[in-house]
């Protein structure tokens, strides 16, 4: 099976033909975790972006020690993405629900993009930009129901 057809359906190769998807991933590590395992610690400092190849995976905020779920992420996925944007410590937590298969795609790695192929580089911006846009849009949907609630009471 072909690395393109691996990550088929994850937001940062859309629009990116699969040669082009096979030269970005060929560099990339792909790491095991089993449930209960942490990918990447909230306050931790990285610079990797990952995408979920198999299983599922929950993101956690550490807030005045406690442990607050954000959200569930699957096949297909990606975080870490904040790297891109010079966040380089890490916002959430990422734990493994199950067992998984993680694409480790380095910082470095995607920017050898910006000279080797620019039209890639540019999509896979754009990609982050869209799911970057669709995260805060979903949050601030979350946080007017929020609001409405707490009128309503």
């Amino acid at each position: 099976m072909s690395a393109a057809v691996l990550v088929k359906g994850c937001p940062l190769f859309h629009e990116i033909y699969d040669d082009e998807i096979e030269e970005i991933i060929k560099d990339c590590l792909i790491a095991q975790y089993s449930p209960g395992d942490t990918i990447i610690k909230q306050g931790d400092t990285s610079t990797d972006i990952c995408v979920i190849l198999s299983g599922d995976v929950d993101i956690h905020v550490e807030k005045d020690g406690q442990s607050h779920y954000i959200a569930s992420l699957g096949k297909g996925d990606l975080f870490g993405e904040l790297v891109l944007i010079n966040e380089t410590k890490r916002t959430a937590s990422i734990v493994c629900k199950e067992k998984c298969e993680i694409l480790i795609l380095s910082y470095e790695n995607f920017y050898t993009f910006f000279h080797k192929k620019p039209k890639v580089f540019s999509l896979m911006v754009l990609n982050i930009t869209r799911l970057i846009t669709k995260r805060l849009k979903n949050a601030n949907k979350i946080i007017e129901d929020m609001n409405s609630k707490k009128e309503a009471a």
